[in-house]
C-alpha cells in the first residue's frame, strides 16, 4: 500500500494509470462502444475526413477507423498480456528453481538461455512465424521463446542476491528448508521485480506485435490490429499520410505511458531499498 501511496503522488503516472484503464477497458468493451462494425466495407466513403459521423475517418476500404481502433487494441493488448503471463510464468519456476537448487539444475538451465540468447531474437520469431505460419498463437510462441530466459536470468539474479544477505543465511543455518526459506524472505521482492519487469517489458511486446503486423507476418486481414492498420494506412501514405496517425498514435502513447510506469516503479523501490 505505501508503493501505491507514493507512485500516486506522481500526477503523470497518475494520468498514464488511468488513461491505460479506460484504454483497456474501451477495448475489451469494443463491441458495445464502437459505433461500426470493424470490418464493414463501404467503398463509396473509403478515406473520409473526421466526422460526426466517422470520427477518426475511415481507411481505404471505408472501415471506421476509430472501430478498428478499439477493436484491433483488444487484440494487441490481449496478446500482450497472454506473453507477458507466460514469461513470467517461466521466468518465476525456472529461475526461482535455478536460483534455489543451484549445482547441475542450475548450470542446464543458465546454459539453456544462454545459449538462446545468444541468437538473434529477431531472426529467432521470424524463424518461428516462417514455419509455422503467422497466426496469434505462433506470435505468443515466438514471442515467448525469445523473451523467458531473460526472466529467468532475473528473477535468479534477485535470489542469488537475496540467498547472500544475514537473515536468509541465518534461516538456512538454523535447519529450516529452502521452500519455507523462499516463501518467507524471498516471495514478495520477486513478485515487486515480476511487476517491474513486465510492466516495462509489456511496451516492447505491443511494439513487437505491431511490428510484426506492420511487416506483413503478424495479424492477417481482416483482423483489426494495431500494426496491421499501419501497414494498411502505408499503402495510401503518400496521397492520405493523416491515416497513419491514429494507429501510430496510439501505439506511441501506449508505449511511452507504460515505460513512464515502469520508470517510477523502478526509482521508487531503489528509494525503499
Amino acid at each position: 500500500m505505501k508503493l501505491i501511496r507514493q507512485i500516486a503522488n506522481d500526477k503523470l503516472v497518475t494520468i498514464s494509470f488511468v488513461f491505460l484503464i479506460v484504454l483497456f477497458t474501451s477495448t475489451i468493451f469494443a463491441n458495445i462502444l464502437a459505433p461500426y462494425d470493424p470490418n464493414k466495407q463501404d467503398i463509396m466513403n473509403k478515406l473520409a475526413s473526421p466526422s460526426w459521423n466517422h470520427w477518426l475517418g475511415t481507411d481505404q476500404l471505408g472501415r471506421d477507423i476509430f472501430s478498428r481502433l478499439l477493436y484491433g487494441g483488444r487484440v494487441t493488448i490481449l496478446l500482450s498480456f497472454v506473453i507477458i503471463l507466460l514469461i513470467l510464468i517461466a521466468g518465476f519456476i525456472f529461475g526461482s528453481l535455478a536460483g534455489m537448487a543451484g549445482g547441475s539444475i542450475d548450470a542446464i538451465i543458465m546454459r539453456t538461455c544462454d545459449w538462446l540468447l545468444s541468437l538473434p531474437s529477431e531472426m529467432i520469431s521470424l524463424c518461428i512465424i516462417g514455419i509455422l505460419g503467422p497466426s496469434m498463437l505462433t506470435i505468443v510462441l515466438a514471442l515467448t521463446i525469445v523473451r523467458w530466459p531473460w526472466y529467468i536470468k532475473m528473477i535468479r539474479s534477485e535470489v542469488m542476491k537475496e540467498k547472500g544477505k544475514n537473515y536468509v543465511l541465518f534461516s538456512l543455518s538454523s535447519g529450516k528448508n529452502k521452500y519455507w526459506v523462499f516463501k518467507k524472505h524471498m516471495l514478495r521482492s520477486l513478485i515487486y521485480s515480476l511487476i517491474i519487469y513486465s510492466t516495462l517489458d509489456m511496451s516492447a511486446v505491443v511494439m513487437s506485435i505491431s511490428a510484426l503486423s506492420f511487416l506483413g507476418i503478424g495479424i492477417q486481414p481482416p483482423t483489426a490490429e494495431w500494426g496491421r492498420m499501419l501497414n494498411d494506412a502505408r499503402e495510401v501514405a503518400v496521397v492520405e499520410p493523416w491515416q497513419m496517425i491514429p494507429a501510430g498514435a496510439i501505439i506511441f502513447i501506449v508505449v511511452a505511458m507504460l515505460n513512464y510506469i515502469g520508470d517510477a516503479l523502478i526509482e521508487t523501490m531503489q528509494e525503499k531499498n
